[in-house]
């Protein structure tokens, strides 16, 4: 009996032993296998990204190379991702555009709901198949882990740069005369207005927004004591300003408008560009 109690005692000490060591080890093993779990995650997301969302939001995800099935290359219609504004907040994971959307919850939380869901009004289709979409719910996660990774120290600690826009158009053309039509009409591609526009010569008919191909007449019709420079200038940076009342789909809808609100931020870096598009889309 003596000796079956000292086995019993010395196989409860190594199974307790055995048990801690595994305990000590877990923490580890377990992060090995999340780190494992997301890098699989993200490379999933990366590929179903190239597929479906490139097109849109551009190859990097700045909204600034997009191309079509046949590799040529086209207006992005979709907001950057790969963007401060999106990624980057302050210890409350407050970005600034869940702030510019009211968005109470999570940053995880907020591009998860988008993609699966789209944005009313706007080129971004409903993707999660719980809504009618064609993505099943880990395609969906797996695309928000993608996003996600693109926030990184170098993107969060880039200066902001910013420009105290001119009041008016006439304002711009005063501090940037020498609008140039040509490297307007490749910006008008490479910012994605041709994406929901069209081109203005017509080759390319408008898909979302309006039709552009005679705004240096129509705009002056638009607002009273506007004239088509003043028009489309303000229309740019406050698309809420003035909706037009039609659309290649139909009446335009809004407010709030389906055309992205951030162009102020995106040219404050090189205001020239302002002025080449509006040379551009102006004639002149």
């Amino acid at each position: 009996m003596q000796v079956k109690v000292v086995i019993g005692t010395i196989t409860f000490m190594l199974t307790m032993m055995i048990m801690g060591f595994a305990a000590l080890r877990e923490p580890a093993r377990l992060e090995k296998f999340s780190h494992a779990f997301e890098g699989r995650s993200i490379e999933s997301g990366a590929r179903i990204y190239a597929g479906n969302c490139a097109t849109c939001h551009g190859v990097s995800g700045k909204g600034e190379e997009c191309y079509d099935t046949g590799g040529n290359q086209i207006g992005c219609r979709g907001l950057p991702l790969n963007y401060a504004p999106l990624l980057c907040g302050d210890n409350s994971d407050r970005t600034a555009r869940m702030n510019a959307m009211n968005w109470a919850s999570t940053k995880d939380a907020f591009i998860e709901s988008v993609v699966a869901a789209g944005r009313a009004g706007t080129a971004m289709p409903v993707w999660s198949a719980q809504f009618g979409g064609p993505m099943r719910e880990d395609e969906i996660k797996n695309t928000v882990a993608f996003i996600l990774n693109w926030e990184s120290d170098d993107l969060c600690s880039e200066p902001v740069v910013t420009f105290d826009w001119p009041a008016t158009a006439q304002g711009l053309v005063d501090e940037f005369p020498d609008g140039d039509a040509a490297n307007g009409e490749a910006l008008f591609v490479s910012y994605g207005c041709s994406g929901c526009h069209g081109v203005p010569d017509g080759s390319i008919p408008a898909a979302v927004g309006p039709d552009l191909s005679n705004i240096a007449v129509d705009g002056a019709t638009r607002v009273d004591g506007y004239s088509a420079a003043m028009y489309v200038y303000e229309s740019i940076l406050d698309p809420n300003a003035f909706i037009a009342e039609e659309c290649p789909t139909g009446p335009c809808l809004g407010p709030p408008s389906a055309m992205l609100a951030n162009f102020g931020e995106r040219m404050a870096e090189n205001p020239q560009d302002m002025a080449d598009i509006l040379a551009y889309l102006l004639g002149e």
